[in-house]
């Protein structure tokens, strides 16, 4: 047990002292340079789709749902960005028209969820990368 002990004790400052130090601060100053490149078509395409975490809907359903989000979150992206409510509330009224009534919508960058929907009715996705898409109906 001493040896397992040994082991987990800090490094002597000896040691310490040997080790590699950070790199300066124009290093990272490069790396940002870097950042700023354009995106490449194929990845901007990408990041426009809904990407689906999880889903009970069959496929049919699904496709239209998202084509329904897009469509909507598009329509309300303005120059301040996205107008959430406006965006939530058409999708909702939309696929109350379609589908029935009790549909509910949740559109954010940071939430979480734990609801109880319709089978086959329940879809959990992003949006552009950054947008979490709840849509369910219950």
């Amino acid at each position: 047990s001493s040896s397992s002990a040994a082991s987990r004790s800090p490094l002597p400052l000896a040691v310490l002292q040997s080790l590699p130090r950070a790199q300066s601060c124009s290093a990272e100053s490069e790396s940002f340079k870097m950042a700023g490149r354009p995106i490449n078509s194929d990845l901007r395409k990408q990041m426009q789709k809904a990407i689906v975490k999880h889903s009970d809907m069959v496929a049919e359903m699904r496709t239209e749902v998202i084509d329904t989000i897009s469509g909507c979150i598009d329509k309300f992206n303005g120059a301040e960005g996205v107008n959430f409510e406006a965006a939530t509330r058409l999708i909702k009224e939309t696929l109350d028209k379609q589908y029935g009534f009790n549909w509910h919508v949740a559109i954010g960058k940071g939430f979480s969820f734990d609801v109880t929907a319709q089978n086959g009715t329940l879809l959990y996705g992003f949006y552009q990368t950054e947008l979490a898409i709840l849509v369910f109906k219950c």
